[in-house]
């Protein structure tokens, strides 16, 4: 909703420049007219806007239904901390969700990931209880053959989630459902030099399953 969202903030600062020539009148009368314009075009443009991109999403056929919903990823990842080294093995498992929507790109295909350990992250250490290092293993469509992209596996670094007051900071992690879509952002991504540097961190290698070739109706 970005795109929305920005639009917005441009309806509403055209909106107050609006109602600033309208004050500038001495005539009450007229400023109160100009100002009930202001109001209902302001809300006709917004709510038609919205209106359109629902339709837009709404009428937007569901990608084909994937060949293959289910895998099965087990990883190896070994780490150093504090030139002590440890050993994480687990599988990670992906499900098909059924369909996303998002007015950039429609609907597409939702995929769903675990770890069979039950565990939430892949952690490499709990630095506070507002901060938590981890190493991401990848978003759940790459693995089950849906991105046409690929993905860059961000060893030998990793990644941070950071909590205000226990809520997950969005501009540091994104939701669940996207970071499984489209992995860590730049940001919340930690370098093998600031790993090692300031948590005594090195991760040493990591071996997973190969994504599956899945098949979608083509």
């Amino acid at each position: 909703m970005r795109f929305f969202t920005t639009f917005t903030i441009i309806m509403i600062a055209v909106l107050f420049i609006f109602l600033d020539i309208a004050k500038r009148n001495t005539a009450f009368l007229l400023y109160r007219v100009l100002l009930r314009a202001g109001l209902i075009t302001f809300i006709s443009i917004v709510g038609f806007f919205l209106f359109t991109v629902i339709v837009f999403i709404w009428r937007t056929p569901a990608p084909p239904l994937p060949e293959i919903t289910y895998g099965e990823f087990p990883f190896r990842l070994e780490y150093e901390l504090n030139e002590e080294l440890h050993v994480i093995e687990d599988t990670l498992i992906v499900e098909f969700d059924g369909f996303g929507m998002n007015e950039g790109i429609g609907r597409y295909r939702r995929w769903t990931s675990r770890l069979a350990s039950g565990e939430d992250l892949v952690l490499l250490l709990e630095v506070s209880d507002n901060k938590q290092i981890f190493y991401f293993p990848g978003p759940a469509n790459y693995y089950m053959g849906d991105r046409l992209n690929g993905y860059n596996h961000t060893f030998p670094s990793a990644s941070f989630i950071e909590r205000e007051r226990g809520i997950i900071r969005r501009d540091i992690l994104h939701d669940k459902e996207l970071l499984e879509q489209f992995g860590p952002l730049d940001q919340n991504t930690i370098n093998e030099e600031e790993l090692l540097n300031q948590y005594n961190i090195r991760l040493v290698n990591w071996e997973i399953s190969e994504p599956i070739v899945n098949n979608f109706g083509d």
